[in-house]
């Protein structure tokens, strides 16, 4: 019993880690604090003028959006205001001349702003100085489940009093080819995420203090993933999946307030250039530490600490099909109902314990120096064991032909004590499971 009774213990404060869920009831990370228009009841919209006058009041407001709307760009005041997309809502703008171009731009004082599972759509890339999808300078903001397609500008920038965003689950993309032969002089401008806009544009705090979270940076994008200044960023669990050629993710310079960049648990599975150092064009200093990441480069500049704030996190192993499952994953795939409830059609995330038809013994559960896998005899092929630590990391791992009824004996001893997540994989079985090391 006293055994038991230490496990669960040593469990409990490690089952929030893994807890994450592809739906998110309220934010993480520094936009934490965005509640949006609360629980009042909600409003349906199907045209731009009724969108528009929706964000124009000045009582909390749940707007849920239907269908694919047309729209003109607009600068607005918006504060306490949540805005839901229906499944397929779309808010469409494909004017590309300078003046005409974006859907929203979210004006200084703007605060407590929600935005889930819209789809923004713009007229492919083209280098004119004209708007984003969506351009803000609000606090207190938090969009998930979004996705952003083929801004002429870019796709969604972050800029002047902008502050505490945090976007989550969020696909960028372009599937138009850009238009060459702009003012701005690129031929080619997919640049699709700016935090601040100069050197000196910066916040009252300055720093642009924003998490991206379980982002997807797709096909098409070409630069700005992000590119920031005067900021502290946390980019958490995001994936990189791009072809093209010298395409770049990271780019950040000083500005007169400097920047840091936390980056953990990302895959930069398909990406010219990981990070890019600006400081030689926006002067200050920076600071960028990649940690738990795959394919990334070596942490440079100065020392970065960890946000300390709470928040769920995926091993990096599972980022790249998390993030991109179709169904499920970065981009609008929340399932929305008429009256407004969001809900995912997926299981719950994270490395509980699951079995996919891989049906195998362990053992002990709580382990001094070997752990022991018992395998059916149903079990044969390449086995891939991977021991995963509490924060994501994989700290072991070991492939192995077995045969049917094979026993397999690991030695971990050298392990730290602590918790660890098990996966065991054979071809397309799987099964998963918790462990502590004593």
């Amino acid at each position: 019993m006293k055994t038991k009774f230490l496990l669960l213990a040593f469990l409990l404060p490690y089952s929030f880690l893994f807890a994450q869920n592809y739906y998110m009831s309220s934010p993480e990370g520094f936009g934490a604090s965005a509640t949006g228009g609360g629980s009042v009841s909600p409003v349906t919209v199907s045209t731009y003028a009724d969108l528009t006058a929706k964000l124009k009041l000045t009582t909390q407001q749940v707007i849920l959006v239907s269908g694919t709307i047309n729209c003109s760009y607009t600068s607005l005041l918006v504060n306490d205001k949540t805005i839901i997309g229906l499944p397929g809502a779309r808010l469409v703008n494909l004017d590309q001349t300078s003046s005409g171009s974006g859907i929203f731009n979210l004006k200084p004082g703007s605060n407590n702003i929600i935005i889930r599972n819209l789809i923004f759509e713009g007229p492919g890339a083209y280098d004119v100085d004209g708007h984003d999808n969506l351009t803000s300078e609000a606090t207190n903001m938090w969009v998930d489940h979004c996705e952003f397609q083929d801004g002429m500008d870019g796709n969604f920038d972050n800029k002047g009093t902008a502050d505490n965003v945090t976007v989550s689950w969020c696909k960028f993309t372009y599937l138009k080819t850009p238009k060459a032969g702009g003012s701005g002089g690129a031929d080619d401008h997919r640049f699709t995420n700016l935090v601040g806009s100069s050197k000196t544009d910066a916040p009252a705090d300055g720093h642009y203090s924003i998490t991206f979270k379980n982002c997807y940076w797709a096909e098409g994008c070409r630069e700005r993933m992000p590119r920031a200044r005067n900021a502290e960023l946390h980019i958490l669990n995001c994936y990189y999946n791009t072809s093209v050629s010298g395409a770049l993710a990271i780019g950040l310079g000083g500005g007169n307030n400097n920047t840091t960049c936390y980056v953990e648990g990302t895959d930069f599975a398909k990406i010219g250039t990981a990070f890019k150092n600006y400081v030689s064009t926006d002067g200050g200093t920076i600071g960028v530490a990649f940690t738990d990441c795959l394919n990334a480069p070596a942490s440079s500049g100065t020392a970065v600490t960890k946000p300390s704030y709470t928040y769920s996190t995926l091993p990096i192993a599972n980022v790249a099909g998390f993030v991109s499952n179709s169904s499920c994953g970065a981009g609008a795939t929340l399932q929305v109902t008429a009256q407004g409830a969001l809900s995912t059609s997926c299981n719950n995330l994270g490395l509980n314990e699951t079995t996919n038809n891989l049906e195998l013994k362990y053992y002990p559960s709580v382990i001094n120096r070997l752990l022991n896998i018992d395998f059916s005899s149903a079990d044969n092929g390449l086995a891939q064991v991977d021991l995963f630590s509490s924060n994501g990391a994989k700290v072991y791992s070991k492939s192995k032909n077995i045969s049917a009824d094979e026993k397999l004996e690991l030695n971990v001893g050298n392990l730290a004590k602590g918790f660890y997540i098990c996966k065991v994989q054979i071809e397309n079985r799987s099964k998963t499971f918790k462990l502590v090391k004593n």
